[in-house]
């Protein structure tokens, strides 16, 4: 007969009871994020109506930056990785702005180049300084960021 080792089993069930919280905490999070999605605001059919999250995609993979580092990573990966562009965050009554990531998959994790805020009713994109927490017009974060930073 087999002895049992009592640390090992206390370590197995600490082990799963880790594994069920965090499932619950993400399975908790898609619930939130679905919920975001359904009260996002509706497009209207006018001809000025407020642009589709895969316009405000596409507005931030077609920036010269954006495609230039796409290049850099490619040439630097040997082909295995590229950069991926998404939206993090959808429009509100407060905030018009889609907030669009651009971010390359390295195996491990995510790693953020960019953000870019994309105005839903103009077009206007705006890069979003993470250390400053505020939003640069396109024209003043080119002007003011050294080409090799961007």
């Amino acid at each position: 007969m087999k002895k049992l080792n009592y640390t090992s089993l206390n370590y197995t069930s600490l082990s799963c009871s880790l594994l069920l919280v965090i499932l619950t905490l993400t399975a908790c999070n898609q619930r939130k994020n679905l919920s975001v999605e359904k009260n996002a605001p509706q497009q209207n059919s006018q001809s000025n109506r407020n642009i589709s999250e895969d316009e405000a995609v596409n507005l931030i993979k077609n920036l010269e930056e954006v495609k230039r580092k796409n290049e850099l990573v490619v040439k630097d990966s040997q082909g295995k990785r590229h950069l991926s562009t998404y939206t993090e965050t959808l429009p509100t009554s407060n905030d018009p702005n889609y907030y669009v990531k651009v971010a390359e998959d390295n195996g491990g994790s995510y790693v953020t180049y960019y953000i870019f805020a994309v105005n839903s009713r103009n077009k206007a994109i705006s890069f979003y300084d993470v250390i400053n927490d505020k939003l640069l017009s396109l024209n003043t974060w080119r002007r003011t960021t050294p080409p090799n930073e961007r």
